[in-house]
């Protein structure tokens, strides 16, 4: 048996009654940030074709200043989507909704810490919502020291389902949200020993060991780049499969490190080419990048620099149609020192190539290349 587990999603408000509408004019009413929805469906039509029937939503379904419930209810009731089991727990965001909030037979909330067995698997989910204040393995353990089968539960084979921060591995925070939001120790897991454990708030994709995050399913910002996907749990043996979202919009964050080369049409031609290539997008994936590009170094002509860049991205739109920062770009025409940054630049590709055990990411050589594009170029 499959299961399907998503999280994040951050749905807001919607003003008409959904009751009046059709499904596929929803996104179409006014509705806030219709992309987080458009996800969402496209999730549960991927699961319809892979035959899964169960999703799992690891906290914050709804946005914070979202009070309007009914859109959910109203697409899980929908025939095409009756079929498909709901599993919920409340988020940070949406801390307060509960199972009374709906009408749909096939959702349901945990606003208490509960063991499930899934359509009678022998695995089990332990579902614990978001409790302010709270680590959750104070939860864990009180659970256990109230409910003697709760205990017992455990000792099999189980996956625990939370929102928060963990904090045995160098995770990314969550960029939205100051602090720790009801933490998993690295010794929870090893003291209380799930088989894994999926968790909501943080909205990038990661993994650290059993500890899995599927990531929010649509971007919310710019700060959230590149292409969401959820995650598709096998039973029969514990696999994790990745399953892309089509999503409306695909945010793009890159920064280019210019060197004022000698033909700075091709340097440039020749990073947005390695820049694209890494994105892996398809014509139609392009159509929905909002890209932000900045520029950090030294050029001979700015306003060559932007055409060229504007040219060679074509079929991009630009985050809320800015166009290249081209702001922290300085104008610099010394072909002495331009060779000297060059010779610098190839010496930092070499000394990374050579040391294969501290392989310098891009993001690493770009900081030291600028750094000294600023000591060599120096006015």
């Amino acid at each position: 048996m499959k299961i399907a587990i998503t999280s994040d999603i951050h749905l807001k408000s919607i003003s008409p009654k959904t009751a009046q509408l059709q499904l596929e004019d929803i996104a179409d009413t006014g509705m806030q940030n219709p992309e987080r929805f458009n996800a969402l469906r496209n999730i549960l039509d991927q699961m319809l074709e892979l035959q899964i029937p169960h999703l799992i939503i690891a906290g914050d379904l709804f946005d914070a200043m979202s009070q309007d419930y009914s859109v959910f209810d109203f697409l899980a009731a929908q025939p095409k989507y009756s079929d498909i089991n709901f599993y919920i727990i409340p988020g940070n965001h949406d801390s307060l909704i509960s199972s009374k909030y709906f009408t749909a037979k096939n959702i349901q909330v945990f606003n208490e810490p509960e063991i499930v067995a899934i359509n009678g698997s022998q695995v089990k989910f332990f579902f614990i919502p978001y409790i302010p204040a709270k680590s959750m393995g104070e939860v864990i353990a009180g659970y256990i020291e109230k409910n003697r089968q709760g205990a017992a539960a455990l000792e099999g084979t189980w996956i625990l389902v939370g929102h928060g921060d963990y904090l045995g591995a160098n995770t990314e925070p969550n960029i939205y949200e100051k602090g720790i939001y009801m933490p998993l120790s690295r010794r929870d897991i090893e003291f209380y020993g799930p088989a894994k454990a999926m968790l909501g708030h943080i909205h990038k994709k990661m993994q650290a060991g059993k500890v899995i995050y599927p990531g929010s399913a649509c971007g919310m910002d710019i700060n959230e780049t590149g292409k969401k996907s959820f995650v598709v749990l096998d039973l029969n043996d514990l696999s994790i499969a990745q399953k892309t979202i089509d999503t409306d919009v695909i945010f793009i964050n890159e920064a280019i490190v210019m060197i004022p080369a000698e033909n700075e049409q091709v340097y440039i031609e020749e990073k947005i080419k390695e820049i694209t290539k890494s994105l892996d997008l398809s014509k139609e994936e392009i159509g929905k990048v909002r890209l932000r590009l900045k520029l950090i170094g030294y050029s001979r002509d700015k306003n060559s620099l932007e055409k060229i860049i504007k040219n060679c991205l074509a079929g991009f739109a630009f985050y809320d149609e800015t166009g290249p920062d081209l702001s922290e770009v300085f104008l610099f025409n010394d072909i002495e020192r331009i060779s000297i940054v060059q010779r610098v630049k190839d010496r930092i590709e070499l000394i990374s190539a050579e040391d294969s055990q501290n392989n310098m990411s891009q993001e690493g050589k770009k900081q030291i290349l600028e750094q000294a594009m600023h000591i060599i170029l120096k006015e």
